[in-house]
């Protein structure tokens, strides 16, 4: 009987495993792969799991992970994490992590993308141009140089200092970020001017774009406040997780013209609803969440998650760890106790997500 007892849900029965297996060859490992076909099954296969690893299931709810007694870590294989309970897992002393940094440069790349393309209107201009009208302007705004304009983040973890350097040294944009949480010469070495008002971004920014994590923190972070603020003439670009933002507020606030157009890449509610008046508006760029996707971050997000779990089952905190206030459960976990110690040395130096402001 192996040591260890990895779970790995949602994975094709016929997947060799070849990352996960490479990640944790110096681990006494059993890998058991699942496709549970209801939340009753998902349970029972949870029960003696010392890692979870979620792929594409549907079962990762509470009464999923509340069975899931001997699990030391739940890693996704996603950067985004929304759909597990934290509360749960920092009850449960279960470490959460993810795939983080496996898609950043895809991600930057959408944002980027979306940013030129706004700028550029090539959207509207591939549009009329295939429907045989030829010619410049017809209706358009002017474009502004994209080098003179402020492009302002909201977020700078690993994802926005990406867009933050291409857009800097690329197009050599002036940008600016809201990120409380992000170390002042960490904003420096990116050449960004830090704001500590999501109001002041918003007022000063002719781009915002968002890229941060989905949590209870950041839940409708961006509404009708904030787009009030904008300039008329600025765009929106959303590359995260559709529900940071008031989706409501948001088209609101581009029927009115409080904005002049946006690039979203997410949404509220996911496959989108076909009336939704976003899909109708000819100043709103659309992708059906595809940010992340490329032929490296489909490997690298099995090698980020593998490295995470690896880390785990050796004792140690995992480079990705999410919740760091699961600490506490793990001093009451007999056979947890020697990585407590670790974690709390961690906390001083741990990423958090970025909070609302009030």
């Amino acid at each position: 009987m192996a040591e260890h007892k990895v779970l790995i849900m949602g994975v094709d029965e016929n997947d060799p495993l070849d990352y996960e297996r490479a990640e944790m060859a110096d681990l006494d490992v059993e890998f058991v792969k699942a496709n549970p076909q209801s939340e009753g099954e998902a349970i029972e296969l949870v029960r003696d799991a010392d890692a979870l690893m979620m792929r594409s299931t549907p079962y990762q709810g509470e009464q999923v992970i509340r069975a899931a007694e001997k699990a030391q870590v739940l890693a996704v294989y996603s950067h985004g994490f929304n759909q597990i309970d934290t509360d749960v897992c920092n009850e449960m002393g279960i470490i959460i992590t993810n795939g983080a940094g496996m898609c950043m440069e895809e991600v930057s790349n959408q944002a980027v993308t979306m940013i030129l393309c706004l700028n550029r209107q090539l959207i509207q201009y591939n549009e009329r141009t295939k429907a045989g009208n030829w010619g410049r302007g017809g209706g358009l705004p002017s474009i502004e140089p994209i080098d003179q304009q402020v492009l302002g983040l909201v977020g700078l973890g690993n994802i926005g200092r990406q867009v933050a350097r291409k857009m800097f040294n690329g197009w050599r944009m002036k940008v600016i970020a809201y990120d409380p949480y992000c170390p002042p010469w960490i904003a420096q070495e990116y050449a960004v001017e830090q704001v500590f008002s999501l109001h002041e971004l918003f007022e000063r920014s002719d781009y915002v774009s968002v890229q941060i994590p989905l949590n209870k923190e950041t839940h409708h972070m961006m509404r009708k406040e904030h787009f009030d603020c904008m300039k008329p003439t600025a765009y929106f670009v959303n590359v995260c997780r559709g529900g940071v933002v008031r989706e409501v507020d948001l088209i609101e606030a581009l029927r009115e013209g409080k904005l002049r157009g946006a690039g979203l890449d997410v949404f509220e509610q996911e496959p989108v609803d076909p009336d939704n008046p976003l899909l109708k508006m000819d100043n709103v760029i659309v992708a059906p969440h595809s940010a992340g996707q490329s032929t490296r971050s489909a490997w690298l997000a099995r090698q980020r998650a593998s490295q995470q779990v690896a880390a785990v089952l050796r004792g140690n905190w995992p480079s990705a760890g999410q919740n760091p206030e699961v600490a506490s459960s793990l001093k009451r976990r007999d056979r947890m106790q020697s990585l407590a110690p670790k974690l709390e040395a961690s906390r001083e130096v741990l990423p958090m997500a970025v909070l609302p402001e009030g």
